[in-house]
C-alpha cells in the first residue's frame, strides 16, 4: 500500500504530542497523534522492553493520519511512574488499560511489539468487551530453551557504580544489525534503556515467564500477527493458537522496523483495522 499525495500531506500535518495521564496507580506518559474519527476506535501502542513510547515516534504520524494513535510508556520505563516491586505482565496490563479509560474511550484497538505484544494480549484477554482488534508484532511464544535464555539473560545489565554497564549495553546496541537506522537514532534508543533506573530489567523478566501460549487461545478478537526478522519467539505458532488470527510477514528486522520502515508497518496495520471497520 502506498499513501496518496493527499494522505502524505495529512501525515506531514499530523504532529506527535506528549502528555501525562493520571491513573489510580500513578502518572503514565504518552505520545499521541491524530484525532478521533467516526468509525475508527483509538489505537493503543505498547513498546518492547527495555524501551519507551519513543519506539513509535516515526510511525505515529502515519497511524495518526487515519485515527487517534496513543503510544504508552510502560510503567517503570520512559517517564511513567515507577512500580514499587517487580510487576507481572498482568500488572502492566491493568495499569495501561486505565489510560484509554481515563481519556474517555470505552473501546480501543491495541498493538504491541515483543514485551508490548505480551501486554497487549493480556489486556485483550482481561478486557474482551473493551478491546476490538489486536495487532501483535513478534509475540514472544518461546521454546523452553528460549525461555530459559531470557530468564537467565534478561537485560539491560544491572547498573554498576563504575558505570561499566553502559559499555556492555552500548556494545550490544551498536552490534545489532539494524540496517537503515542512523547512529543518532540508535543513541536515542540506547538512552531509553535506563530511564527506569536500577529496575529497568523488570520488563524482560516479566515477559520471560509470561505464559503467552496459554493466553493466545483465549483471545476472541480479530488478531493480526506481524512476523518481522530477528525476533525471538514463534510467530507462526502464535497465529495458529489464536481462534481468529492472521499471520503476515514483514521482511525487515523487528528491532528497527518501526523507525526505518514506518510507512510499511502503518500501512499493514491500517489495512487490517480498516478491514475490520468495514466488516
Amino acid at each position: 500500500m502506498r499513501y496518496s499525495a493527499r494522505m502524505q500531506s495529512r501525515i506531514s500535518d499530523t504532529p506527535v504530542r506528549r502528555a501525562f495521564v493520571d491513573t489510580q496507580a500513578g502518572q503514565i506518559h504518552i505520545r499521541r497523534a491524530g484525532a478521533e474519527r467516526a468509525g475508527r476506535v483509538p489505537l493503543l501502542l505498547l513498546h518492547q522492553s527495555p524501551s519507551s513510547s519513543l519506539t513509535y515516534a516515526e510511525v505515529l504520524p502515519f497511524l495518526g493520519a487515519e485515527r487517534l494513535a496513543i503510544a504508552v510508556d510502560t510503567p517503570g520505563f520512559g517517564e511513567s511512574f515507577r512500580p514499587d516491586c517487580a510487576p507481572t505482565i498482568a500488572d502492566y496490563a491493568r495499569w495501561i488499560a486505565a489510560v484509554p479509560a481515563e481519556l474517555g474511550f470505552d473501546r480501543f484497538d491495541v498493538m504491541g511489539l515483543f514485551t508490548g505484544a505480551g501486554i497487549a494480549a493480556e489486556i485483550a484477554r482481561m478486557f474482551p468487551h473493551r478491546v476490538r482488534c489486536v495487532v501483535l508484532a513478534g509475540p514472544p511464544v518461546f521454546t523452553s530453551e528460549q525461555q530459559a535464555g531470557f530468564v537467565a539473560n534478561a537485560w539491560p545489565s544491572a547498573p554498576q557504580p563504575d558505570g561499566s554497564h553502559f559499555a556492555v549495553e552500548w556494545q550490544r546496541v551498536m552490534a545489532r544489525p539494524m540496517a537503515g537506522m542512523s547512529f543518532e537514532r540508535r543513541c536515542d534508543s540506547f538512552n531509553e534503556f535506563y530511564r527506569g533506573g536500577a529496575n529497568a530489567i523488570w520488563g524482560e523478566q516479566a515477559i520471560a515467564v509470561y505464559p503467552m501460549a496459554e493466553t493466545l487461545p483465549q483471545l476472541s478478537q480479530p488478531t493480526l500477527i506481524l512476523e518481522p526478522n530477528g525476533i525471538n519467539g514463534d510467530c507462526r505458532r502464535a497465529a495458529a493458537l489464536i481462534p481468529n488470527g492472521r499471520l503476515e510477514r514483514i521482511d525487515h528486522l523487528g528491532y528497527s522496523m518501526m523507525q526505518v520502515i514506518p510507512e510499511t508497518v502503518a500501512a499493514r496495520v491500517q489495512a487490517f483495522l480498516d478491514e475490520k471497520n468495514a466488516a
